[in-house]
């Protein structure tokens, strides 16, 4: 018996091409849909951190103005987890969370589909959950500061990976040397998940977090979301699907856009009862350049098509 699980990770606030991705779930019979981290973008707003910064003093800034924009960051950011909670709840396909980088605790919005440090059983395969990362942005870095941002441990998630022994990781971070290679050309995954692959030799690994190690290729290394390693006659499978949403570097303390990328692609991969990836299809949701020249912005959504198929 196998399972479709269609994967996407680096949403960033991005609601239209989560719709999209869900709905193309639906239509292809999901069995379970996952969502790999950075759900959100901007956390908070400009409004938010002008009315924080307006009550410093040769003090500093008062527990209380601190606390009131924890508040307005709360209310402004679970409106748009709220409705990514909607639409995913509307699909009526199981699904799990994981917070990452830019992302606080997912649990008072989503409770037991936040998958965060802990586990849960996909057929006989069981499975594990580890947000966060150990990179920042500077509006992300203040609400580190204030502790509010999933925090991430290279020895938690060691240890935590090493006493559950699961077959599947979902973890937010890719594992260093597998589908985390930058722009620039550097691997900048975790190697605490890299030493459980070479102890354990797990079935699956699915991240997300590095964008142009995503079916996109945008490195010089060319992976294209996809890598793995063998080892006594096992393997692993490491696979990114890229961010889905349109993403934004911002500006502090405004947070203006200071350059725009585009979205989107995602994942689909069947696996067998034991967690065993079978096949995998990587999908895009961004326009081909026929639809952008008929006025379309490069940052529309367009509908899903295919960008590569692998049997595994």
């Amino acid at each position: 018996m196998t399972e479709k699980l269609f994967i996407a990770s680096d949403i960033h606030d991005d609601v239209e091409a989560l719709e999209v991705f869900v709905d193309f779930a639906q239509a292809q019979q999901a069995d379970r849909i996952l969502l790999l981290g950075d759900l959100s973008l901007r956390p908070y707003t400009a409004q938010d951190l002008q009315n924080l910064v307006a009550q410093e003093t040769a003090q500093g800034i008062p527990q209380s103005a601190v606390q009131a924009f924890i508040d307005a960051k709360n209310r402004h950011n679970s409106k748009v987890l709220t409705e990514m909670k909607r639409r995913m709840d509307n699909s009526g396909i199981p699904y799990h969370v994981i917070p990452g980088n830019y992302d606080g605790s997912l649990e008072p919005v989503f409770g037991d589909r936040d998958l965060h440090l802990k586990t849960a059983q996909f057929g006989e395969a069981k499975v594990a959950g580890y947000g966060g990362a150990n990179s920042h942005p500077r509006h992300i870095q203040l609400l580190v500061d204030l502790g509010q941002i999933t925090p991430f441990d290279h020895q938690q998630l060691y240890d935590f990976l090493s006493k559950e022994r699961p077959m599947i990781g979902i973890i937010h971070n890719p594992p260093q040397g597998f589908c985390d290679v930058t722009f620039k050309g550097q691997n900048v995954g975790t190697p605490a998940t890299t030493a459980y692959i070479q102890q354990h030799m797990p079935k699956l690994i699915l991240s997300g977090h590095i964008h142009e190690a995503g079916p996109n290729a945008n490195n010089p290394k060319g992976v294209e979301g996809i890598a793995g390693c063998e080892s006594s006659g096992k393997r692993t499978i490491v696979i990114n699907p890229g961010n889905l949403g349109r993403f934004d570097l911002l500006k502090m303390p405004n947070l203006e856009t200071v350059m725009s990328f585009d979205h989107g692609t995602f994942s689909e991969v069947h696996i067998e009862a034991d967690g065993t990836p079978i096949k995998l299809s990587h999908y895009s949701v961004q326009p081909e350049k026929e639809f952008r020249q008929r006025g379309l912005t490069e940052r529309h959504v367009g509908p899903v098509r295919k960008l590569a198929e692998y049997a595994l």
